[in-house]
């Protein structure tokens, strides 16, 4: 018997092939976090996993993993376009300046070729890379930032694309824009027909503005073409992803038709807590009334102080304790702020009733998974359109921090705390959540895996290589248009033939009687 368990480990063993896998995130910490989710998975079965960013991304997001960090350098003015696309950000945010007059798409493009730049320009790095035989690259799918591509490539490397959203044009899915609303858009699944009118305009048009975008502000090949080949530039290599990661579920979201390439692993950055150290375990552990726990990620570092004494004020009004991240740890009464805030394990802590988050998807997602009900107060992105999922399903509220009243803001608050069934509905959806087979996790690493053994052609499908024309059936409709109006256009000459020849007879007839 003992010999038959030894055999099965041995050929257990001989059969798994650890692969080397890349990590190419955009220098952002949510997107960080999302890769690494999938890398700690994959580490955990054996594989190596290495990430390739630049030496001036300072972040925790590798912090206990078994990653192993290339860093390239960027030049100063490379670091200054990447300074100047968070300042318009913020402007965009905290001052209300509006998107074109900030110039934000443009710098969007600016910070990710910069970027690409200096990841293709890095010899020594890229060499290193190339000694590692890379079997599969994970890149970050964030749009505009087409040219990450570019690295895995070069590498020769099969890629897989992951993002918080990955649209229709990009994944090669059919167009539901029937009951998918577009992600930066104002509806939910349950549209009108004029909603449902918009939500296909905008859907069917977003992808129609990147291209545009491409046009006005292409890409300066002479800056890629030594690093791979001239025919890749310009082309739009993420339809080329052998899969597709989307961190997006069917529970709070809303449930969507996929084909096998593309899989749903909505909360990769979910897992059971960690111990708290002894100050947050004392502090989370002493509220008599629970624990409100606040966070809005790295923007309310670059928040005007006024915003900041708002929400303390706010804040030291409840009757709970109130755990803020911020940028320095401060104790205000009720309320401690603290510089890093292990998110996920005070979530988890039995004492949390409520979460306030701009909502990004980490971060909602986490609030899911531990069944916290959430207040959302969206600053940008699609932090907008999952606030009004939140209140769709009824599992939290939403609240404007930036131009709200605060004593509007508290009474927003105090009411999600007190309603049982927000509570009831959160704590259902989590469960729900849990139940699943298999974590995120463990579905983008199934699927990983799977890619690896077989390679990732059976799972596509032809509409990956549609244009948009066919993809979306505008050909099929326009048709159908053109024949029904022949055929209408001919019933109408008929019937008008018809009415003049009877109305023909009708006048010889009263003319040879007026005659007689």
């Amino acid at each position: 018997m003992v010999f038959q368990v030894f055999l099965l480990f041995v050929l257990a063993l001989s059969s798994t092939h650890a692969a080397n896998v890349l990590l190419i995130p955009v220098p952002a910490h949510s997107h960080c976090l999302e890769m690494v989710g999938i890398a700690n998975e994959l580490t955990k079965r054996g594989h190596f996993v290495f990430a390739y960013v630049p030496a001036s991304f300072k972040t925790h997001c590798f912090d206990g993993s078994d990653v192993k960090v290339i860093d390239f350098h960027k030049t100063r003015d490379q670091e200054k376009i990447a300074e100047d696309f968070q300042t318009s950000t913020v402007k965009v945010i905290f001052e209300g300046s509006g998107l074109i007059s900030s110039g934000l798409p443009l710098k969007i493009y600016n910070f990710c070729e910069s970027h690409c730049s200096a990841a293709l320009s890095a010899t020594e790095e890229l060499k290193k890379l190339q000694s590692l035989h890379i079997d599969i690259t994970l890149v970050d799918a964030m749009p505009m930032c087409g040219c990450l591509y570019y690295i895995p490539r070069f590498l020769k490397s099969p890629f897989v694309s992951v993002a918080s959203f990955i649209s229709e044009t990009d994944s090669g899915m059919p167009f539901q824009t029937n009951t998918i609303p577009f992600i930066l858009g104002p509806y939910t699944n349950n549209m009108t027909f004029l909603q449902r009118f918009m939500n296909h305009l905008t859907t069917v048009g977003f992808p129609v503005m990147v291209k545009i975008m491409d046009v006005l502000y292409p890409v300066d090949i002479n800056k890629f073409n030594q690093y791979v080949p001239a025919d890749t530039i310009n082309t739009k290599l993420v339809q080329e992803s052998v899969l597709f990661l989307e961190n997006s579920d069917s529970i709070l979201e809303y449930p969507k038709a996929t084909y096998p390439n593309f899989i749903r692993v909505g909360g990769l950055t979910t897992r059971p807590t960690k111990p708290l150290s002894n100050d947050l375990k004392q502090f989370m552990s002493q509220s008599k009334n629970g624990v409100v726990v606040v966070s809005f990620g790295s923007m309310l570092k670059n928040a005007p102080p006024y915003l900041i004494q708002k929400l303390l004020k706010i804040f030291q009004n409840l009757n709970h304790n109130v755990i803020m991240a911020y940028d320095k740890n401060e104790n205000y009464g009720n309320v401690k702020t603290v510089e890093w805030l292990p998110q996920n394990d005070v979530l988890g802590h039995p004492n949390t009733v409520l979460f306030i988050s701009h909502c990004g998807k980490n971060g909602f997602f986490e609030g899911f998974y531990h069944g916290v009900p959430i207040i959302c107060t969206p600053l940008n992105g699609d932090g907008y359109s999952t606030a009004i999922k939140v209140k769709y399903h009824k599992v939290g509220s939403s609240a404007d921090i930036l131009n709200g009243d605060a004593n509007e803001i508290l009474k927003i608050i105090k009411d999600t705390l007190n309603d049982q069934n927000i509570r009831k509905n959160m704590k259902k959806a989590s469960a729900i959540f849990h139940s699943a087979p298999f974590t995120p996790q463990e579905r983008a690493a199934n699927a990983i895996e799977h890619v690896l053994k077989f390679g990732g052609d059976h799972l596509k499908p032809v509409s990956s290589k549609m244009s948009l024309i066919a993809h979306t059936m505008l050909d099929i409709w326009f048709t159908l248009f053109l024949q029904t109006s022949i055929i209408l256009y001919i019933f109408y000459r008929l019937i008008r033939g018809c009415f003049i020849c009877i109305f023909c007879r009708k006048q010889n007839t009263t003319g040879k009687k007026k005659k007689e």
